[in-house]
């Protein structure tokens, strides 16, 4: 009878250490989205309302720099364990693993971010830290749906940015 413990023991330890290192989604499922048409262009005017007061000089750049950041098309999401996984569109993926130190990742020539990810059971959050602007997007899973909700800071601009993105789950 005593040489089963050590054997159970150490069962209910693996399957205790795979239980909790087994919820990879924190909330967000896994797979390939589309964005919803509509959606972009309320986050199109949310920045035209915030460059409004940019200089003319810097407006054109931070329009540019801007409207890159959300002309995605197609979102695909995968998680393993606390390593997330996400590509926009054909850009090269962000891989990152959560609650983790960030990572280097280049969105366009010449604009690079420290990239690092949070998550709690309902969502996960991305920071993307760049020399003259700082973006939080919260990914959420909401039925087959993809919600994207953004805030962008930058010293150009006199109050954040706000908009909120929906994907419908590639069939």
């Amino acid at each position: 009878m005593r040489y089963w413990t050590l054997p159970a023991a150490i069962g209910a330890a693996i399957m205790i250490s795979s239980t909790s290192s087994a919820s990879p989604s924190h909330g967000v499922i896994s797979g390939i989205y589309n964005r919803d048409s509509e959606s972009r262009d309320t986050a199109f005017q949310a920045i035209e309302s915030a460059i409004a007061a940019v200089p003319d000089a810097k407006r054109p750049r931070a329009r540019m720099i801007l409207r890159k950041s959300i002309a995605v098309s197609i979102i695909r999401i995968s998680s393993t364990g606390d390593r997330l996984s996400i590509t926009y569109d054909a850009k090269a993926p962000i891989v990152v693993w959560i609650g983790g130190e960030p990572i280097k990742w280049t969105l366009i020539e010449g604009l690079i971010f420290d990239v690092s990810a949070k998550a709690n059971d309902e969502a996960v959050s991305l920071k993307f830290h760049g020399d003259d602007s700082e973006r939080t997007t919260v990914y959420r899973s909401v039925g087959q749906q993809l919600v994207e909700e953004t805030t962008i800071i930058s010293p150009l601009l006199s109050t954040p940015i706000r908009y909120r993105l929906t994907y419908s789950r590639a069939k």
